[in-house]
C-alpha cells in the first residue's frame, strides 16, 4: 500500500518566523540555487549569515535558506537533500540556543524539518522525525494546552506518519493508535465554534477516511483495526479521558513509570493495558512535564505517550516507539 493512500502529502514547508521576509533577504541566493549554482549560493549565504547581528534573526535566516534551496534546487539529489535536512537541523539548534529549548519556535522548526523528511522520503522517513513531531507537541502541548490548534495540528501529520506501512507492518494497535490521534482532533476541535478549529476537524476527518479505505477491512486472518470508532472509553469507563494523558507500553516499562509517578507523589490509574493521568487543578506539572520530556526525547524506551481521547487502548498514542503511550502536556 502506498504512502499516499494513507494520508496527504505536508504542504511545501515556509522559512523563518516571517517567509516573505527571508526571501527577499536571500533573493540574490535563490536565483543562484535556480541556475544550479549551489556551492556559489551557499558562499554568498555564510557571508550574509556572518553579517548578521542578531542571534534570533541568524535563525531565521538558516531556516529560511534551507527552506528556499529545498524548494529552488533544480534537483532534490541525496546532497542537496542532505543539506537542505542539515540546515534545517542547525535552525532547530538556533532557536534552542537563543530562545531555550522549550520556545515554540523550537517546535515550529522541529515539524519544518520533520515535513521536509516527509517529502524527501514519503515512503519512510527516517526515525528521527517521529521523535521530532513528539518533542513539537510536548512544547505546544505546555505552552499553549492541549485544545489549542497549533497543539492539535501537530496530531494530524503526526497519525500520518504513524499510519505509513513501513510504521505499522500491518499490525492492527499501531493503526488504532494513529486514528486516535485523529479521533482526539475530531472531538476537541469538534466542541470549538472557531473557524480554524473547524478546518483542523475537517481535515482529522478526511484523514481518518482515507485511513478507514486503506486499512479498514484488515488483513487476512487478522484483527479488523477499530478506526472510525472509539473502545478505550469502556475499558476506562470511570476515568474523564478528553482531559488526561493516557500512556501505554511493554509492562516492565510502564511498572517504571509508574514507580517515577509515585516517587513524584504523582498516581496513574489503570486502564485496560495502559495507565492514564488525570489532568485537574491543583496538581503541579512540572514533574509531569518532566518525565513527558525524557519520553519525547527517547530516554525513557518502551513507553509512548498518547493524547487523552475516547479510542481504543492501542489507539490512543500518538508518536513515539513500540507500543501505545500518552500524549501529554
Amino acid at each position: 500500500m502506498c504512502a499516499a493512500a494513507i494520508g496527504a502529502a505536508p504542504a511545501p514547508p515556509t522559512g523563518g518566523a516571517d517567509p516573505s521576509r527571508g526571501e527577499a533577504l536571500l533573493a540574490k541566493e535563490i536565483e543562484m540555487i535556480r541556475r544550479g549554482r549551489r556551492a556559489e549560493a551557499e558562499r554568498s549565504f555564510s557571508r550574509k549569515l556572518a553579517a548578521q547581528r542578531s542571534p534570533r534573526a541568524r535563525a531565521d535566516l538558516i531556516g529560511s535558506f534551507a527552506v528556499q534551496l529545498f524548494l529552488n534546487a533544480p534537483e532534490l539529489d541525496d546532497a542537496t537533500s542532505a543539506e537542505v535536512l542539515d540546515h534545517l537541523e542547525r535552525a532547530v539548534d538556533a532557536y534552542r540556543l537563543v530562545l531555550g529549548v522549550d520556545a515554540p519556535e523550537v517546535a515550529t522548526a522541529l515539524v519544518r524539518r520533520a515535513e521536509v523528511e516527509r517529502l524527501l522520503h514519503p515512503a519512510d522517513p527516517a526515525p528521527w522525525t517521529d521523535m521530532a513531531y513528539e518533542q513539537a507537541y510536548r512544547i505546544r502541548f505546555q505552552r499553549f494546552g492541549g485544545s489549542s490548534p497549533i497543539t492539535l495540528s501537530t496530531l494530524i501529520p503526526m497519525a500520518g506518519l504513524r499510519a505509513l506501512p513501513s510504521r505499522t507492518k500491518g499490525d492492527p494497535a499501531e493503526i488504532e493508535a494513529a486514528a486516535a490521534l485523529l479521533r482526539q482532533v475530531v472531538e476537541s476541535a469538534g466542541a470549538s465554534t472557531e473557524d480554524e478549529d473547524h478546518q483542523l476537524r475537517a481535515e482529522a476527518q478526511e484523514a481518518l477516511e482515507r485511513l478507514d479505505a486503506a486499512y479498514g477491512e484488515g488483513q487476512p486472518g487478522g484483527r479488523r483495526p477499530q478506526i472510525m470508532t472509539a473502545g478505550i472509553a469502556q475499558q476506562c469507563a470511570a476515568t474523564d479521558l478528553h482531559d488526561a494523558i493516557i500512556f501505554s507500553g511493554e509492562p516492565a516499562a510502564l511498572q517504571t513509570l509508574r514507580d517515577r509517578f509515585q516517587k513524584a507523589k504523582l498516581s496513574l490509574m489503570p486502564c485496560g493495558s495502559m495507565l492514564v493521568f488525570p489532568i485537574g487543578g491543583g496538581v503541579d506539572p512540572t514533574p509531569v512535564l518532566d518525565l513527558l520530556t525524557e519520553i519525547s526525547a527517547g530516554r525513557m524506551k518502551g513507553v509512548r505517550m498518547g493524547l487523552g481521547d475516547d479510542g481504543d487502548a492501542s489507539a490512543a498514542s500518538p508518536p513515539g516507539a513500540g507500543v501505545p503511550t500518552p500524549d501529554g502536556p
